[in-house]
């Protein structure tokens, strides 16, 4: 009896130590799975040293794996593409239908003078190696490097590249930079785009994510090519789409795009397992065109990309044009590819978190991992501080706070050169509600500081040049920034904010939309909406009467062309109606056009006779920013300021004809910012 009590004892102890031992394996693998979910920097954990395990480096003749447990990473060699990301069970998250070199890749296009066409180049390397191996991290290098002796000989890049690769212990993702270098002495070459692009895999990832309110199930690549192709190949109307939802919907990859300052995180969701990539970008200071530069983001494939430079919503002035024998070196990225995952199903969980990586990432910048001497850690930079003030005598008698003002350095330039600089870093921030700045983390070299004021019209630049070094605080004190300004407002148009968007966007048509934007303020992204403008003036033009208009209702957001019965696009001409209460013949009136964008664009402006046979005045023809195409709010500013004799004015009603002369496309045409009439000069 005893033995029998003593055995069931027993028995019952076994079986409460069986599920303490299974209660405690639920609790490792769940942690391990939110461990994934999260990440923590390394150097800030001494903790997860000991329980992550360490990064592993293993190299074939073909292949270059690194792998820390948590994410494996398979690159090609010598190569250097990618050719697999293992992760949470998926044995690799790119598409395996493309070749291993066409899943994960940097690539430009280039040309030099004399091509006929530019060429695509996915900057395939010739050399592999490690630049440094420990348990806890790996950085690799894949190098391509151009021989001169061969120039005139072999169509090469003449550029030497050195991709980059990085894997920390503990990290939920890779990173990768590169490094482009043209020598002294080197031929010319224009570089019109670079990337990094990112191909995941077609029956995994459908949900994308860039943005809060942007967000969605996405048709597939098989989607858009039984589709029907709109004006453009990129726009396409699916017909008959895998998921019936999006039936009639329209899918266009520029649909998606967002300023360089907002293009911190986007990327996919995968619903078995549940799983998310995504591409951050920690600091967009090697981003050509400043903070406002609009460019691609995710789009359906699924596609993934981290662009540097192109001449998207700018032309190919945004292109690196490199002089002949002139010598020029740049650093672009790191950028982190996170991935991350759960044991639910709700996408913008993982959405949230990749947002709060985003947010790690940017604090951890300038980072402290990478070994290239051509990529500075924080303690190799400096700050650049100050305040600045807005001084306008007609609006208030002592200068203001310029608050929320974008204000950055640049390499040296005119005023407003900023936005077509294309060789150096730039780093940007905004001014706070007093107008003071700071800038960390900036590069050593040789800058102007640069800004403007939303609200307010035209460009800032300090008059000196500053000079930055290693651990530099440099603090400039009090800024004015005198806008253009002869005399008084006697009407404007628009918010002086570079943008379009205050303007009357249009719905699109019913058989054009994509849904996801009927949900958002961003209505502009629809395709299309050129042609609305037909639709809403099919026999006459705009005309504006100033104090009973309203721009939000009656300011078309593009000065566009008009589609004709026959299918042709003619010229358009919008008129300004105002009264003037009186006029001084031998005064100097202002007339301040500040356009978002253009695109072929040639404005001619009249006053009280739209007949005359010269203009009183124009702009010269500019612009092949595309933005209109591309669902673009905005492209490159401009800024023209045009003297009116008063003698062309008259007292009581006014018309101002503005007439967009170039016909023949339905993209030609131009988005205005703000217009502002200003009297002759006034004692303050």
């Amino acid at each position: 009896m005893m033995n029998t009590i003593g055995w069931k004892r027993q028995l019952r102890h076994l079986v409460l130590w069986f599920f303490a031992i299974v209660f405690h394996l639920f609790l490792l693998v769940n942690g391990s799975r939110t461990d994934h979910f999260r990440h923590t920097p390394l150097r800030n954990s001494q903790k997860l040293a000991s329980t992550t395990p360490p990064v592993k480096l293993l190299i074939s003749s073909n292949y270059v794996v690194i792998d820390n447990g948590i994410v494996k990473v398979t690159l090609t060699n010598p190569t250097g593409s990618i050719a697999g990301v293992s992760y949470n069970g998926i044995d690799n998250v790119l598409e395996t239908d493309f070749k291993d070199t066409n899943r994960g890749y940097w690539d430009t296009v280039w040309e030099r003078p004399g091509d006929k066409d530019h060429t695509f180049d996915m900057l395939l390397g010739t050399k592999f190696r490690v630049i440094a191996q420990d348990k806890n991290k790996v950085e690799v290098s894949f190098t391509k490097t151009w021989n001169p002796s061969n120039n005139g000989t072999t169509h090469d890049l003449p550029l030497n590249i050195d991709k980059r690769f990085v894997m920390l212990r503990g990290s939920s993702g890779f990173y990768s930079y590169g490094i482009f270098e043209h020598l002294k002495g080197w031929p010319s070459l224009i570089l019109e785009e670079a990337r990094i692009a990112i191909k995941l895999k077609r029956t995994l990832f459908h949900y994308m994510a860039i943005s809060d309110d942007i967000q969605r199930m996405m048709p597939t690549d098989e989607d858009r090519s039984d589709g029907q192709i709109l004006d453009y190949r990129e726009a396409v109307r699916l017909t008959n789409p895998s998921n019936p939802k999006l039936k009639g919907e329209v899918d266009d990859k520029y649909q998606y795009s967002f300023e360089n300052k907002d293009i911190k995180v986007h990327g996919w969701v995968c619903n078995t397992p549940h799983v998310g990539f995504w591409v951050i970008t920690p600091s967009y200071e090697d981003r050509n065109g400043g903070p406002t530069k609009l460019d691609l983001t995710s789009h359906a494939g699924p596609t993934s990309l981290a662009v540097f430079f192109s001449g998207h919503y700018a032309g190919p002035e945004l292109g690196v044009q490199i002089k002949e024998g002139e010598p020029w070196k740049k650093v672009y990225g790191p950028v982190f590819f996170y991935l991350n995952s759960d044991s639910g199903d709700n996408h913008p969980t993982l959405w949230e978190d990749a947002k709060r990586q985003m947010e790690e990432e940017t604090a951890k910048w300038p980072y402290d991992f990478p070994e290239s001497i051509d990529y500075p850690h924080a303690n190799g930079r400096g700050t650049i501080r100050g305040q600045l003030f807005v001084r306008d005598g007609y609006i208030n008698k002592n200068p203001v706070y310029a608050k929320s003002a974008y204000i950055g350095l640049a390499l040296p330039g005119d005023v407003g050169s900023w936005q077509y600089e294309t060789k150096g870093y730039q780093f940007w921030t905004q001014t706070d509600e007093t107008g003071h700045f700071n800038i960390s983390g900036v590069r050593p070299g040789t800058y102007n500081l640069y800004s403007w004021v939303p609200g307010i019209i035209g460009d800032y630049k300090y008059h000196y040049d500053i000079i930055v070094k290693q651990g530099s605080d440099i603090n400039l004190g009090n800024l004015i920034y005198d806008p253009p300004r002869n005399g008084p407002t006697l009407w404007e148009i628009g918010i002086p904010d570079r943008s379009a968007g205050e303007f009357f966007v249009p719905d699109p048509l019913p058989a054009l939309t994509n849904q996801l934007f009927n949900k958002t303020t961003q209505k502009y992204r629809q395709y299309g909406l050129w042609d609305r403008y037909t639709d809403l003036y099919p026999n006459k033009d705009l005309v504006y009467k100033v104090g009973a208009s309203d721009y939000k209702k009656d300011w078309f957001f593009a000065h566009v062309t008009r589609r004709t019965r026959s299918k042709n696009y003619i010229p358009t001409t919008w008129q300004i109606s105002f009264e003037l209460p009186s006029v001084d013949p031998k005064g100097t009136y202002t007339l301040r056009v500040a356009l978002a964008s253009a695109t072929y664009s040639h404005l001619e402006g009249r006053i009280n006779n739209p007949s005359r046979t010269m203009p009183h005045f124009e702009t010269p023809s500019i612009g092949r920013s595309n933005a209109i195409a591309r669902h673009g709010i905005h492209g490159l500013y401009w800024l023209f300021n045009f003297q009116i004799q008063g003698l062309h004015l008259q007292k009581g009603e006014n018309t101002i004809y503005l007439k967009q002369i170039k016909g023949g496309n339905p993209f030609y045409g131009h988005q205005y910012d703000y217009i502002r009439l200003e009297g002759p000069p006034q004692q303050n």
